[in-house]
């Protein structure tokens, strides 16, 4: 998911955190999480490139997101999307004790090679409180007890990997994560419920799966940007936006990944000419195909179609 639209130049001089941030002395880049006190502190501005969750596990204080400022209290998780400005504020009566979970939004977001096919990739309830424009960002989303309990436990067991780093916890921490953020937006669909807010997400989820299901069945013609657009009645600029904030790549990387998942199908199940196949999965060039295919891949058509032959000979 892209979220470089929130990048904006006013904010160019708030300190802005990146990956190695988040923890430098670990190769894990994925995500950090920690628990913490926050006791008479004093406004920090800032930022980060990921996505940070915060959960309140104890106490109160204030969350401030530029000149917006809410106070916070048990039970209260709110999620940060990258580049926008917001601090946490604690008093030393207060006992606030926050849950910080950071993640880069790739290390959850599903991809055509994981997906069974376009509307699966979308139907994720945790994608709808990341659709939106700053002004439309949620300060904090009130738990129910019960939700308190599973996101409770499910940030103790995450923390317990990170500390222990047994093998898989990566896995594992990702697994635990997918299920924090869904039920995260199933709270925030519930407060979003028969909302201004929810037509528009139904809205833009419509016509990115209506653009991507168009690829996917014309994929092997000229697919343009003004071809695509017109398809779901959106300007060309609304459509790039809207595409790659709900799809994480752009129309072209899409095409180019669906085209080349069926080149591959090809070369596994087909002895089809190499040549004949780039042409049917829609490249005009070889050599056009050869370079995304590589890209995509790391290897060459025919290196893949020979390791291909290989497995089915063992």
């Amino acid at each position: 998911m892209d979220f470089s639209y929130l990048d904006r130049e006013e904010y160019k001089n708030i300190p802005l955190h990146n990956e190695n941030d988040m923890n430098p002395f670990s190769e894990n880049k994925h995500f950090f999480i920690r628990k913490y006190k926050m006791q008479g502190n004093k406004p920090r501005l800032h930022r980060h490139s990921y996505i940070q969750i915060n959960y309140v596990y104890k106490g109160s204080g204030y969350h401030i997101v530029n000149n917006r400022k809410i106070e916070i209290s048990k039970g209260d998780i709110f999620i940060i999307p990258p580049f926008v400005p917001h601090s946490i504020v604690g008093e030393e009566h207060r006992g606030l004790e926050i849950f910080e979970f950071e993640f880069v939004s790739d290390f959850v977001l599903p991809t055509i090679e994981n997906s069974d096919n376009t509307k699966s990739c979308l139907d994720f309830a945790y994608l709808e409180p990341f659709i939106v424009t700053e002004e439309d960002i949620k300060l904090r989303f009130k738990l129910d007890d019960k939700m308190q309990n599973e996101v409770e436990a499910i940030l103790w067991e995450v923390a317990e990997e990170y500390k222990n780093q047994s093998p898989g916890y990566i896995l594992v921490s990702k697994a635990l994560l997918l299920k924090l953020l869904v039920i995260v937006g199933r709270a925030y669909s519930c407060e979003i419920k028969g909302t201004r807010t929810e037509e528009i997400l139904n809205k833009y989820k419509r016509a990115v799966i209506k653009a991507a299901e168009y690829i996917e069945n014309n994929y092997d013609s000229e697919l343009t940007l003004e071809r695509i657009a017109e398809q779901i009645n959106y300007s060309k600029s609304r459509f790039c936006y809207l595409f790659k904030a709900v799809m994480g790549r752009t129309y072209i990387e899409y095409l180019n990944e669906v085209r080349i998942s069926r080149a591959k199908e090809l070369l596994r199940d087909t002895e089809k000419n190499i040549s004949d196949i780039s042409f049917e999965v829609g490249y005009k060039t070889i050599a056009n195909f050869n370079k995304y295919f590589k890209l995509l891949t790391g290897i060459t058509p025919m290196k893949y179609r020979k390791n291909s032959e290989s497995k089915q000979k063992l």
